[in-house]
């Protein structure tokens, strides 16, 4: 990939503790197909506190109005993780002059984190 080609980055380190409480606390960000995901493998608290810090990165750097709950981490089997996006966070991307994302997420006992970045193909 050509360096040219990185419009944006980030990353975002967090506690796994922390999706525990989320998702004991009421309204989460996560699909109904990241949860299952997450929990038809070990350790569902740590997939789903990467893809949380994937989901916080990637709003964070798109900007605007865009949440977390608007970036959705998926895979195919055996495939890398990807981001879909809502249709706002879509134009977010455009504006920012990007027109694709690229996602990297790694978890330990305590802690997950996820690099993304945002990348122009051109």
């Amino acid at each position: 990939m050509d360096p040219d080609g990185v419009v944006a980055s980030a990353l975002e380190v967090l506690e796994i503790a922390e999706v525990a409480r989320l998702l004991e606390g009421g309204p989460h960000p996560f699909s109904a197909e990241e949860l299952a995901f997450a929990r038809a493998r070990s350790d569902p608290e740590r997939r789903l506190a990467a893809r949380l810090a994937a989901k916080r990165a990637a709003a964070r750097l798109l900007g605007g109005d865009v949440t977390p709950a608007d970036v959705e981490v998926w895979r195919r089997p055996g495939g890398p993780p990807r981001l879909r996006l809502s249709s706002r966070a879509e134009d977010r991307l455009r504006e920012r002059g990007a027109d694709q994302t690229l996602v990297s997420l790694t978890h330990e006992r305590r802690h997950a984190a996820a690099a993304v970045l945002l990348l122009r193909s051109r």
